[in-house]
């Protein structure tokens, strides 16, 4: 069944790419790309690549807050392995496997890896809503008017549904735990988790003196990660928009990476970014924006594919 469920949601996805290629000349996006500045890709990969740096140095610095001392290189791969698994699982659960990765490289424990993740994935996702918000109020007001019916709605009913997740993740791991722990035995197909899930709480409950620290380490992430769009962007030739729309495009449009309908939100990111380029005034919008996308989502996988590593070596154990 969940094989099926998988080539399902990657027919999805390969169906709305092949939706826009029939919209938009295949041959034109594909002569963008070939033409892109090959240095300005190398330093958005560059800059894609500090952003895993500091994600690896918030997951080690977790978990010494939890007592568990590991190799910074150990945190590096378990964290860019989550990433490349990400990259190929619907809406990108194969990072909640960096805890998997991290028990195969140290001796640290599932649950502590997996609270290393998971209120910092809580708040992620509100984060992302809030700048997605900014973003749509930006657009609207200062560049382009016309983005107002176009985007509003959808983004307003998706914003709530990751909003309201993301305030489900922290009230999960850092409630009470006999308050969480009773809703969760309530639950047929979770029941059996109770040990793990208990475990994983009473390690989450010393990470919330860390949440300037992880809100710090994300805004330094977000940055890295709007450079590489405007290096990217600017590699296609792009010169319209500022850092800032860049910054606030950011969340705005990988927000769909977690909507589980297709594979990490294949043709779902592409889509959002061809038609917000349209909006946006770029000439040759459409084209652009599919072009920007796939670059983008290139220039990920060529810098997580470092994640190999991580995924088959087993190193001895700290």
């Amino acid at each position: 069944m969940n094989k099926k469920r998988r080539v399902f949601q990657v027919l999805i996805g390969l169906a709305i790419l092949a939706l826009l290629f029939y919209e938009i000349d295949v041959h034109e996006v594909l002569k963008a790309i070939r033409e892109a500045n090959i240095l300005l890709f190398v330093l958005a990969a560059a800059s894609y690549s500090c952003y895993h740096f500091f994600m690896a140095y918030r997951l080690s610095f977790l978990l010494r807050k939890m007592g568990n001392k590991i190799r910074f290189s150990h945190s590096f791969f378990a964290h860019i392995a989550g990433m490349l698994t990400a990259d190929v699982t619907p809406g990108s659960a194969g990072f909640f496997l960096v805890p998997y990765f991290l028990k195969n490289r140290t001796n640290c424990s599932i649950a502590k890896g997996m609270a290393a993740i998971l209120a910092p994935q809580g708040i992620e996702f509100i984060l992302k809503v809030v700048g997605g918000t900014i973003g749509v109020v930006f657009f609207i007001t200062v560049i382009s008017s016309d983005i107002r019916a176009n985007v509003l709605v959808p983004f307003c009913i998706g914003g709530s549904i990751f909003f309201a997740l993301g305030i489900a993740i922290l009230w999960i791991v850092w409630t009470s735990e006999s308050y969480s722990s009773n809703v969760l035995a309530k639950i047929p197909l979770l029941r059996k988790f109770k040990h793990q899930f208990d475990e994983m709480k009473v390690n989450s409950f010393h990470l919330k003196g860390s949440i300037f620290i992880i809100l710090g380490i994300y805004l330094i992430c977000w940055i890295l990660l709007a450079v590489q769009w405007q290096l990217l962007g600017l590699a296609l030739g792009v010169t319209e928009l500022s850092f800032l729309a860049y910054f606030l495009l950011h969340p705005l449009i990988t927000i769909l990476r977690f909507v589980p309908l297709t594979i990490s939100g294949l043709g779902l990111m592409e889509g959002a970014t061809a038609i917000l380029f349209l909006l946006l005034g770029i000439p040759n919008g459409m084209t652009i924006g599919l072009s920007f996308s796939l670059l983008v989502r290139l220039n990920m996988i060529l810098v997580d594919s470092i994640g190999l590593n991580g995924l088959f070596s087993k190193p001895a154990l700290d």
